[in-house]
């Protein structure tokens, strides 16, 4: 989506073969950061309900009593958490309630440095 929408930026047809690279080069940019910076967001988020006692934590960490449905399990909240930070959910729980070590797990997002 990114790319798309830096590509109608710039007016480079889909039919063009331009690549990604040369896209982000002509918009001023190393990498894609749209995402990153809503990654970055989410987990600044989900730090702030696991600190603070609210309607939103209680219905973050419910469970909902009944079967399951058929197919392939949807994609939940707090496993996108969980993906972005490379961490075990006690690991990703137990972190965000240190506000300044959560701080150093979000800053270094994109950094590829492993959070500790």
């Amino acid at each position: 989506m990114e790319m798309w929408i830096y590509r109608r930026m710039q007016r480079i047809s889909w039919k063009e073969k331009v690549t990604n690279k040369k896209v982000l080069e002509s918009v001023g940019l190393q990498r894609p950061e749209l995402l990153l910076t809503i990654q970055r967001r989410k987990m600044k988020y989900y730090g702030y309900l696991r600190r603070h006692d609210s309607i939103q934590k209680r219905i973050l960490e419910g469970k909902i009593d009944g079967r399951c449905g058929r197919g392939r399990r949807r994609q939940t909240w707090l496993g996108n958490i969980q993906e972005t930070s490379q961490m075990k959910m006690c690991e990703v729980c137990e972190t965000a309630l240190d506000r300044r070590r959560w701080r150093t797990v979000t800053a270094h997002l994109g950094d590829g440095m492993a959070p500790s």
